[in-house]
């Protein structure tokens, strides 16, 4: 019974310890990718998408995942202003959408198949804090999306 029962745990630990994720989204087989940055706040400098899109073909010449021409597979930041009680909420979306096909009926869609986000309240900030919490921001994303990709592509 006590083999029995080191066994089951040994195995419990293991499993646990192997399928831990950091998002529900599984990032494997994408050799190829289109990146894009959208701004749609009127409190971020639009010089910043230069800054944003060089940081992110760092990260994907790093993964070896070629972003050159067009790809029906898009890497993309969002960022876009929200109020919540009164106060302005910067929100910086990492996400990655493509074309699927559904299994019932075999219709290719464009879907979200990975999405990590980041906000912060803007109030009370000037232009350049809130640029440098912004570039924060994206460059932890995208380490988090370049963690997932290398553990997910073993």
């Amino acid at each position: 019974m006590n083999k029995l029962f080191k066994k089951v745990f040994v195995l419990l630990f293991v499993s646990t310890v192997y399928l831990n994720a950091e998002t529900m989204f599984l990032l494997t087989k994408m050799p190829k990718m289109y990146l894009v940055v959208e701004n749609y706040s009127q409190k971020v400098s639009m010089n910043l998408k230069k800054e944003i899109l060089s940081e992110m073909k760092t990260i994907t010449d790093e993964l070896k995942i070629d972003t050159s021409g067009y790809s029906h597979r898009a890497l993309g930041f969002v960022i876009y202003d929200t109020m919540i009680d009164g106060i302005m909420v910067l929100n910086i979306d990492l996400i990655l959408g493509e074309e699927v096909k559904r299994l019932d009926d075999k219709e290719e869609v464009y879907a979200l198949t990975y999405e990590k986000r980041k906000q912060f309240s803007m109030n009370n900030k000037t232009k350049e804090e809130i640029e440098e919490q912004l570039l924060d921001d994206v460059y932890l994303l995208l380490s988090e999306f370049s963690e997932q990709y290398k553990e997910d592509n073993i």
